[in-house]
């Protein structure tokens, strides 16, 4: 217990030499001070509750960036093949086996597929061992780099969230 006061008393000190060092006149500065004191508030929390909230706040930022990260790639993709006259497009349904058991998983990853443009979950397997997808870029017919891109992206970062 003294060593949570003692990292307590040392980042307040630290944070209150810091605020009075700068004068905030620039944006910079503030958005630094928010996120640490939000990054602070989180490191706090999980002395109440468990380090596994912590790291899912942490997982779910890093999820929501990849995510905006492939939507712009996705999107530039489709504006490509748009004002290009020489169609791109070599389209295909790929099976992609799921390492997700729960329904509330597979619904996420189902619906985030279908979000990013150029690709669209049709059906989940029975057994729920399997989801249908269909993809407008399949290169040289290599399903299998489009599936290790699903699993490596979406998948992992859905299941490191609710696992």
């Amino acid at each position: 217990m003294r060593i949570i006061f003692r990292l307590i008393l040392v980042s307040t000190i630290l944070t209150v030499g810091y605020l009075f060092y700068i004068d905030f006149s620039l944006v910079a500065h503030w958005v630094l001070v928010i996120f640490f004191s939000i990054l602070f508030s989180l490191w706090l929390l999980t002395f109440f509750f468990s380090r596994k909230t912590f790291f899912q706040g942490i997982y779910f930022a890093e999820f929501v960036l990849y995510f905006a990260r492939e939507m712009l790639t996705a999107t530039f993709q489709i504006v490509r093949e748009v004002l290009t006259r020489k169609t791109h497009i070599k389209a295909g349904i790929i099976a992609l086996p799921l390492d997700l058991k729960d329904d509330l998983e597979i619904t996420i990853l189902a619906s985030l597929i279908s979000l990013t443009p150029g690709t669209l979950s049709i059906e989940v397997s029975e057994d729920k061992s399997l989801l249908f997808i269909h993809a407008m870029y399949i290169p040289n017919g290599d399903t299998d780099r489009i599936k290790s891109q699903i699993k490596n992206g979406f998948e992992r970062r859905v299941q490191r969230i609710f696992n």
